[in-house]
């Protein structure tokens, strides 16, 4: 990945999205709006690192010949990355405009649920054009994101399925679409970025891989905790909120920067 960032405008990007998220989390600690403006800093950084990887995903798709597969890899990614922008405008609108309790289900969750399958599509796509497969190091990360995937299940999913409650079907099935859908593309980036590993766009992909890595992570906690009952949405965030609000806008921005570094490869920007 070191390669990558031999590039002075690569190691720019990189270095405002930095700037960006640790300004950004210095904002939601400190809140200098007071606790009521904390949901307008929080849902304005989650906008803004979101839609850029949308944008970014369109210019690349623009950026390559009809011919190409990479054509309709970065068609889906930027269809998915643009559900997910739409998900977080429409709770944005209901947060800070609003003023009111996200639904359960929303348009959001929809726009958030369907986006799932073009990224899914898109990393399968893009393991399926690579020449090469992983060795080792491919089976350990497989590995490792079966471990997670049997923690995921133990401490989430099942408490979830098993619930004896009154919960209509469809909450139950979109509370259990996101962590496996997000252990999915956990799955599918991983085995992107390992394929890649040591070719001239492996850095691009491996920082992609980590965003949503990350952004799979931050959500399973969101999940985890909104399950229990202990994500804070007024007042101060415990630390569990911390956790899940705050790497989250991280890992749109990683995705960003991969984003970024594939287009200068590519000279679309």
């Amino acid at each position: 990945m070191s390669s990558a960032f031999q590039d002075r405008k690569n190691v720019t990007a990189a270095g405002i999205a930095l700037a960006v998220w640790v300004l950004f989390t210095i904002a939601y600690l400190v809140a200098p709006l007071g606790d009521a403006g904390r949901p307008w800093i929080s849902d304005g950084a989650t906008l803004a690192s979101s839609w850029s990887t949308a944008v970014l995903a369109f210019l690349l798709w623009k950026g390559y010949d009809p011919r190409e597969p990479a054509k309709r890899i970065w068609l889906a990614l930027m269809i998915g990355f643009a559900l997910w922008s739409v998900g977080e405008t429409i709770w944005a609108y209901y947060d800070i405009l609003l003023g009111a309790e996200v639904p359960f289900p929303s348009i959001a969750d929809l726009a958030w649920a369907v986006g799932y399958l073009p990224l899914w599509i898109a990393l399968f796509m893009r393991y399926r054009s690579i020449g090469v497969r992983g060795g080792r190091g491919f089976w350990a990360a497989l590995a490792v994101v079966g471990l997670i995937g049997v923690l995921v299940l133990r401490y989430i999913l099942w408490p979830i399925v098993t619930y004896p409650g009154s919960e209509r079907l469809i909450e139950k099935f979109l509370t259990v679409l996101y962590p496996v859908g997000d252990l999915i593309l956990l799955l599918l980036a991983v085995m992107v970025s390992i394929a890649l590993r040591g070719g001239r766009l492996s850095s691009a992909w491996q920082l992609i891989a980590a965003g949503m890595a990350v952004l799979g992570a931050a959500d399973l906690l969101f999940v985890y905790a909104d399950w229990n009952e202990i994500y804070i949405t007024e007042g101060s965030p415990n630390l569990i909120t911390f956790l899940a609000d705050v790497p989250y806008v991280g890992a749109y921005l990683i995705i960003a920067v991969g984003e970024y570094v594939q287009a200068r490869l590519e000279e679309t920007v």
